[in-house]
């Protein structure tokens, strides 16, 4: 099923909902990165919409991006929240996919030492770039896949060589 687009949280809500800070989306707003709608008070009121572009954001937050990085790279897109979590789902089953596979090197390494034998320097040269912790970050994984998928402007290119 869908979202449903008629729901609306006030601002403490959607802050609390998301794990955010009200002034956090009040510095997203500054920011134009979301337009909430206003009650007749003036009160901020947040939708679906509000809501996809606020989980992608956060998820860009979580790859280290800056704020002014990820302001001009929404700049005048509209949230594309199933890419993003299409983006973050891919990272994460292709994180579990080398976990399994380091497991599994783990395992075999482990059962031969218990049957007393030892590994030789190619196993333990393969264990050690197979098994390392620092490529498995899904943020690294997620943030490839993203700048991969996201919307392109079109720009001009005129060839300093000549070519054309």
């Amino acid at each position: 099923m869908g979202v449903n687009h008629n729901e609306l949280l006030s601002a403490a809500e959607c802050a609390d909902r998301l794990g955010l800070t009200i002034r956090a989306l009040k510095v997203y707003e500054d920011r134009g990165l979301i337009t909430p709608r206003r009650t007749e008070k003036k009160w901020r009121l947040y939708g679906a919409v509000e809501i996809a572009r606020l989980t992608e954001i956060m998820a860009l937050r979580r790859l280290g991006l800056s704020l002014t990085r990820i302001t001009e790279m929404l700049a005048g897109t509209a949230p594309a929240l199933g890419q993003t979590l299409a983006v973050q789902q891919s990272a994460f089953l292709d994180l579990r996919d080398r976990v399994e596979h380091s497991l599994s090197l783990i395992d075999a390494a482990l059962q031969k030492i218990e049957r007393g034998d030892a590994l030789s320097i190619d196993e333990l040269l393969m264990l050690a770039r197979k098994t390392e912790m620092t490529g498995l970050s899904p943020d690294a994984v997620a943030w490839n896949r993203y700048e991969l998928t996201r919307p392109r402007r079109e720009v001009s290119f005129v060839p300093e060589n000549g070519w054309a």
